[in-house]
This record gives C-alpha cells, sequence and structure tokens, in this order.
C-alpha cells in the first residue's frame, strides 16, 4: 500500500476509534450517531482506494466560504443544544466535538486539517476515558494507541517524501527512494507494530507509576444511584417484591480469609426493625452514634470480647465493591465489628445497622470483619430464659388485635417445652404449610399479615419473616425483622459473590440472654435453576474480568502503588535469603567433597607440588566458609543498596540461624520479644546480644524512624559476637 494511502486511512482509523470510544460511553445521541457513522464509513471507503466513492468525492469541492459555514452552523448546534436539548455543558460540548469531527472528515484536503483531525480525535478519547470506568475501554484505548503510532510515522515519511525536490537527477532519485520507500514493506510494518508495543508498555509504566486521583472525575452522578427498596426507617409489606425480579448487580462480596466458607449463601445484614404496627414496621429509635477510628481508615463497630467466646463461630472477612444505591447502609455479614474504607466518618444506629453520612455519589470499596454468632449449648435446653427488661421493651411489642396471630402461635408451639423449640416449631410451621410466590401483592391491604397467615397462605420473605417475628413475640420470645441482601451467585472464576437487586430478602434475629441475637430464616429456599451453558460461565469470567479492572485499573491510588513497591521489595528479599540458604545448602557437600580429597591426598601420597596444592585450595575452601558470615554481615551493613530496613531484617534473621544453630528454634507463634527472653533463660551467655538486636530490629522494623548506620554496626558487631561465641560453644 503507498505511503499516502495508508496515512489517510490510518488518520480516519484514528478518528473511528475515539467516535466509538464516545459511542460506547453513551454520551452521543442516535440523531448524532447515525450521520457521523455514515461520513466515517464514506471516509474509509475513500481512503481505501474504493473508485466509485474517489469519483464521487472529486467532484465535492470545499471552499473557505463554505468552511465558515460549516463552522459558524457547528456553533449554532452547540447553542441550541445548550439551552434546549441538553441543557448541560457536558454533553452539549461532546456533540459539539462529534459535529466537528464529521465537518473535518468531508473537509480533508491539507495536512493541516489532518492536524486538526487529530487534536479532534484526541479529545475525544479523553472524554471516553473520563465519560467511563469500564474494561471496554482497554481494546479501544489500544486500537487509538496503534493507529495513533501509525498515523504520526506516516505523517513524517509523507512530509519528507513531499519535501523532496522535483527535479533530481536519477542517482538522487534512487538514494531518495531508497531512505523513503513508496510504499509499506514488510520491515516498516513490523517496526510501526514493535514501536506500537514499546509505546504500549511505556504507558503501562507510567500508569504503574502515577496513581489515580479519582474515577470519572467530569461523569455525571445524579440520577446514576441505583433503586433499593427496604432500606429507610419505615418498610411496608409487600416493597421488596418490586425489586425481587431485577438483575442488577448491587455489589459483588470476595472472602479472602475463607476458603471454605460455604458457597451457597451469604447473609450481608442492613437494617433491622422493632416496631409493626400492622401494616408496617419502623425503628423506635432513629439516633446514630459515630463509631471511633482505631487505625487509619478503620472504624471499630463492636469491640473484641462484647461477646461471649462459645457464643461465637468465629470471624469473617468480606471485602465488597458497592455500586451506586440510594441509600447510605453499609452492608455485611452479622455482626460487624471493624469497618476498613476511605470514609470520614461511619455510623452505627443501636440496632447494629452500618451507615454512611450520606447515599455514596459513585461506588464505593470496604472491608468488613464480622463475628458469627452461634446459639450455645445451655440455651438450647434451658426451659426458661431471663431477659433483660431493655430487652423486652422493645422486642415484645405486637400491633392491637393480633390475637388471631397469638392463637396459631401458641397452637404451634404448644408441644415446645424450651423457648428454642418454640422457636424452631414456629419456623418448621411457615416453611412446611406455606407457598413462595412472587405474586402476592400485599402493599395496599389494611392486614396484610393475616391476609398471609389465613387467607392467601402464599407470599415471600417480606410476609414470611414479619409473621414469624409476631409469632415468637405473642409467645414471649423478643425477635426482630432484618433486611439486607442474601447472596447465593458464587462466581468461581473470581471467587466472590454477586448480588444484585432480586437477592433483597428479609429474615429474622432472636435474641437469647448470652448467645446475643441469632439469625434464623422461615422463607422457603427457592431452587433457582443454575445456567450450565457455556454462555453463561462466559458472562461469569466476563464479570470476574471486571471486577479485577475496578480493582487494579480504575481504583489504583497511592496506597495501592506503595503496596506494589513493597511487594517488589518482599520478592527481591525472599530471592536474596533463598539464594543464601541455597549457598548454605551447598556448603555441606563442598565441605564433604574436600575432606574426601584430603582423605585421598594422603591414601595415595601425590608429590609435594601437588599436596601443597591440595592445602592450599582446602585451606582457602575452609577460610571462605568461616568467614561467610562475616562477609554477609559486612554486605548487610557497608553496601550502598542496602536499605536500613532490610539490612536489619537480614541481621536479624542471620541472629536467627546463629541461635538456632546451639538448638533453640524460634516457635512459629513466639513474638520477637518473646524469642529473646526464651534464649536469654535458656543460653545466658547469648541472652544480651540477643536483646539488643531484637531491639534494634524492632525499632527499624516497625518504628517510622530509620535506623542510623551506626546502630546498624552495632547490631552487626552483635550478630558477629554471637556467632563467635556459638563457635567457642562448639
Amino acid at each position: 500500500m503507498p505511503f499516502d494511502q495508508a496515512f489517510a486511512l490510518s488518520s480516519v482509523l484514528l478518528a473511528t476509534t475515539a467516535f466509538s470510544g464516545l459511542v460506547l460511553a453513551q454520551s452521543v445521541p442516535l440523531w448524532l450517531v447515525l450521520p457521523t457513522a455514515i461520513i466515517l464509513i464514506v471516509s474509509l471507503l475513500h481512503a481505501g482506494g474504493v473508485l466509485f466513492v474517489r469519483r464521487a468525492m472529486a467532484q465535492v469541492t470545499v471552499s473557505p466560504t463554505l468552511w465558515n459555514v460549516l463552522l459558524i452552523g457547528a456553533f449554532v448546534i452547540l447553542l441550541i443544544d445548550l439551552t434546549v436539548v441538553s441543557r448541560d455543558l457536558l454533553p452539549a460540548g461532546i456533540h459539539f466535538l462529534v459535529v466537528l469531527l464529521g465537518i473535518k472528515l468531508l473537509t480533508l484536503q491539507q495536512r493541516r486539517d489532518y492536524r486538526h483531525l487529530y487534536a479532534i480525535s484526541l479529545m475525544a478519547i479523553l472524554a471516553s476515558a473520563a465519560l467511563t470506568t469500564d474494561a471496554w475501554y482497554v481494546p479501544i484505548f489500544l486500537l487509538y494507541l496503534l493507529a495513533a503510532v501509525w498515523t504520526l510515522l506516516l505523517y513524517h515519511l509523507t512530509q519528507e517524501t513531499a519535501e523532496t525536490p522535483a527535479v533530481v537527477t536519477p542517482t538522487s532519485t534512487a538514494a531518495c527512494q531508497t531512505t523513503f520507500p513508496s510504499r509499506i514493506t514488510h520491515r516498516f510494518f513490523w517496526l510501526t507494530n514493535g514501536t506500537a508495543v514499546l509505546t504500549v508498555t511505556l504507558t503501562l509504566a507510567i500508569f504503574f507509576l502515577i496513581p489515580r486521583i479519582g474515577a470519572g472525575v467530569v461523569q455525571k452522578t445524579s440520577g446514576e444511584a441505583l433503586r433499593t427498596t427496604g432500606f429507610s426507617d419505615r418498610v411496608d409489606l409487600g416493597t421488596i417484591g418490586l425489586v425481587k425480579q431485577d438483575p442488577q448487580i448491587v455489589m459483588r462480596v470476595e472472602l479472602p480469609d475463607q476458603p471454605a466458607v460455604e458457597k451457597d449463601r451469604l447473609y450481608l445484614r442492613g437494617l433491622a426493625y422493632d416496631q409493626y404496627n400492622g401494616q408496617s414496621w419502623s425503628h423506635s429509635g432513629t439516633r446514630q452514634r459515630s463509631l471511633s477510628l482505631v487505625a487509619e481508615g478503620t472504624f471499630l463497630a463492636r469491640p473484641a470480647g462484647s461477646r461471649p467466646s462459645d457464643s461465637l463461630l468465629g470471624t469473617i472477612r468480606q471485602d465488597i465493591l458497592l455500586e451506586t444505591l440510594d441509600t447510605a447502609v453499609l452492608f455485611a455479614a452479622p455482626f460487624a465489628e471493624l469497618v476498613n474504607g476511605e470514609f470520614l466518618t461511619v455510623q452505627a444506629d443501636a440496632m447494629s445497622g452500618l451507615h454512611l453520612p450520606f447515599p455514596p455519589s459513585s461506588r464505593i470499596r470496604y472491608s468488613v470483619t464480622s463475628q458469627v454468632p452461634q446459639l450455645v449449648a445451655d440455651e438450647r435446653t434451658a426451659s426458661i430464659l431471663a431477659y433483660p427488661d431493655s430487652i423486652r421493651s422493645h422486642y415484645l411489642q405486637v400491633p392491637v388485635g393480633s390475637q388471631q396471630v397469638a392463637d396459631l402461635a401458641h397452637r404451634v408451639s404448644q408441644q415446645a417445652t424450651t423457648p428454642f423449640e418454640r422457636t424452631l416449631a414456629i419456623q418448621q410451621h411457615l416453611l412446611k404449610n406455606y407457598r413462595y410466590s412472587l405474586e402476592t401483592d400485599t402493599a395496599t391491604l389494611s392486614h396484610p399479615l393475616e391476609e398471609f397467615l389465613f387467607t392467601r397462605k402464599t407470599g415471600y420473605c417480606e410476609h414470611y419473616a414479619p409473621a414469624m417475628v409476631v409469632m415468637l413475640r405473642t409467645v414471649g420470645i423478643p425477635a426482630r425483622l432484618v433486611t439486607g441482601f442474601l447472596a447465593t451467585e458464587w462466581n468461581e472464576y473470581g471467587g466472590y459473590f454477586t448480588v444484585r437487586q432480586r437477592d433483597a430478602h428479609a429474615w429474622v434475629e432472636v435474641y437469647f440472654p448470652h448467645s446475643g441475637w441469632i439469625t434464623m430464616d422461615p422463607t422457603p429456599t427457592v431452587s433457582a435453576a443454575v445456567a450450565t451453558s457455556r454462555w453463561e460461565s462466559i458472562r461469569r469470567l466476563g464479570e470476574s474480568l471486571r471486577l479485577q479492572w475496578d480493582r487494579l485499573f480504575v481504583r489504583y491510588s497511592a496506597k495501592d502503588q506503595l503496596a506494589v513497591v513493597h511487594g517488589v521489595r518482599e520478592g527481591s528479599d525472599a530471592l536474596r535469603e533463598r539464594v543464601s540458604r541455597w549457598v548454605s545448602s551447598l556448603s555441606a557437600p563442598i565441605s564433604q567433597v574436600l575432606s574426601r580429597l584430603t582423605r585421598m591426598v594422603r591414601t595415595f601420597q601425590p608429590g609435594t607440588l601437588g599436596l601443597v596444592t591440595v592445602v592450599m585450595v582446602v585451606g582457602m575452601a575452609l577460610l571462605l566458609l568461616m568467614l561467610r558470615d562475616r562477609i554477609g554481615l559486612w554486605a548487610a551493613t557497608h553496601l550502598p543498596t542496602a536499605h536500613p530496613q532490610l539490612a536489619i531484617v537480614q541481621l536479624y534473621t542471620r541472629m536467627l540461624r546463629t541461635v538456632e544453630r546451639h538448638g533453640l528454634s524460634k516457635p512459629p507463634a513466639a513474638t520477637a520479644s518473646e524469642y529473646a527472653r526464651l534464649v536469654e533463660q535458656e543460653w545466658k551467655a547469648a541472652g544480651p546480644m540477643v536483646a539488643n538486636v531484637t531491639a534494634l530490629y524492632l525499632q527499624g522494623r516497625f518504628s517510622r524512624t530509620p535506623l542510623t548506620p551506626g546502630e546498624l554496626s552495632r547490631a552487626a558487631e552483635q550478630v558477629g559476637r554471637l556467632q563467635s561465641l556459638t563457635h567457642v560453644a562448639r
């Protein structure tokens, strides 16, 4: 392909890629997409050398007057768009940019027109980057980068060709053709693509060197939040059913510390309610307290030890990516102990619900460590439970006119002898005698609970859970209603739960004096059909890639940058430690080989010169083995590339190996200070040296004040004395 044709084609492809980014960002209306797409197709055919298109375009002449008229028309469209259509500067500016792109494609004649086209394309690709955080931007950007490399190279090559004198000798013409070939060769093709690959590599390097300040700075956030139901101060029966068929993703939940966790369901608690008036549930108190900040970005929701240890099943940590919702509630597995995220403050209500001061304007990522409660054995068999007055006053309230519900609860639980058995009896009655259905609408009924229990006998979680709460309260068992999400969709590719709007759920928390609030769910399990087609697997894989894209690219911050640096540094430290261990493991076989050679020399009695040579080799090897630790100490403290923190870690590691040779290994669960006290008890001569090195190690490893060269030398001296002491002890 000739350079001129390739240059025109790459220029139009550059504009096409930039325009595609705006279209995929859903920032260009259909009335503007269609004419611009037609102009791009015609321009591509013209640049590609299609004959009839070239003949048609040759008939069109663009004069400066026509160009000025088109430009004025573009400004008029901008004003109309800004005042009547969009009424917003951002979309109106993007529409104006697309109009300019179309006009410039129709008037490409001189080289300055191509420069204008490049500027418009650059602004378009930057606008699409600011308007989206989705992973589809990756191939668009890579295509734009490839087209840009080709376009810039061809622009300069065609400029050089154009500047070649028209009258030249045959010799100079041949030389010119050798320097600037008239067509794209294989060598030029691969050289250009290699330059593009190098450009992408440099771009990635710059990406990881410069953290993100924010995602989508100029994105519109108003009106984009997902509407949720059941997470306000008041919940009417029948409202959650409005979202139970909505597949929109609400959040993704990773469980990094629970590889063996049950993957079929995870309760994500939102809000709890204690008062019921016969039609809706509400909070008796809406006052919220601010959680105390225990570390940078970490808030204490419930202090450790606030629950008896025998009532806890364990802890579970969740990493949650929450989409933009119209609620300020933070969701977590019951019950949250620590909340970590980039929040100014986190609040909690009286029933352990977590809140932000206001709904977030963009998706957020946070981590929660929860204590998983369990019912203790004594309360399973206790015939009477003593409830505190504060619990009885809040969680035994029933609306007036609930006698029919109370009679049903007493009839169902009359055979039970303990509160726990009565709880199970009511739960089993609801599970076995009622049918699950989303078609039930009780939001407009005056007595929705009685309608569910005695008339329709069909409903969903928002009917089952309130029915169990009211029935438990009528038999004297404190209970409350909880709304949140029940995660059941596990993504095996990304290792996380995908939570959708349809996973909105309501369940029950029952109070036991010693165990606390225990989760119970009276709603029958709905066996959803599991899609096994490869398209479903591809969809889950795509969602997993989107999550990784958000973590590694969109949310890449200065903290992540430091984590990458520390990871590289720790990897180099681990490699250096492995090499040291490898050398140490080789020293023993080398010593054995040298011993065998010595015995062979003595057995065969070689000449004097050979004997002296062997003795010198053996002596040098033994000297290197004896000085190996000394050389390592010197390198750790004097090499200019050694970081003080890394140097003290290496010295402490050498100290550990030295003491281990004496028979005192460091227990895995022991801290550095505990191990120093252990050495002082078992090996008193080494106690002071180990204590000094340990103190310097703790200072250099965990304090903000770096160790001075003098302190590093003192640590190296102590390790050297300890090694000498080990050799003497041997």
